[in-house]
């Protein structure tokens, strides 16, 4: 009895963790966004997204492991390169119809970024972009209207 009992455990456990594992590695495909794809289609554009990714990886990596800004800025305008020629790729692949679907879920991602917390500033401010961005650039002065040192007397 307790040995099926923990058969059925097993079997469900694995069942399940397949079905998460799954998941996870369907979630962020363009595939599931767009409607009417061939296998052919379906095959080409996972193609495409597995060697990008791999891509991105590298990228990061190469990003992360160095102090350098002028390497971190020439990394990212590589990866920017990358997305979009990955997007122009994916985008040769469908019709026109499908095309428009893939500008729409596109637009969907930059909207969730734009909202996610992961494009949060300092203090859990949203990073501010054009004119806010300016604000809040003062002299560096207090009330007073001293600068630094202002609790010395400069006199």
């Amino acid at each position: 009895m307790k040995t099926s009992i923990g058969i059925l455990a097993m079997t469900f456990l694995l069942t399940w963790g397949l079905q998460l594992n799954a998941q996870q590695t369907r979630r962020g495909s363009c595939v599931n966004g767009i409607s009417n794809l061939t296998e052919e289609q379906k095959t080409a554009i996972s193609a495409l997204e597995t060697s990008y990714q791999s891509q991105m990886a590298d990228y990061r990596t190469d990003r992360q492991g160095t102090m350098d800004l002028e390497q971190k800025k020439e990394i990212r305008e590589k990866m920017i390169t990358a997305r979009d020629q990955h997007r122009k790729q994916v985008n040769e692949l469908l019709n026109s119809d499908q095309q428009k679907e893939y500008a729409g879920w596109i637009d969907a991602r930059k909207e969730r970024w734009d909202n996610s917390s992961a494009n949060v500033g300092h203090r859990g401010q949203k990073a501010k972009k054009g004119k806010a961005a300016k604000r809040g650039k003062g002299q560096g002065k207090n009330r007073s209207g001293a600068g630094k040192g202002a609790c010395l007397n400069n006199n």
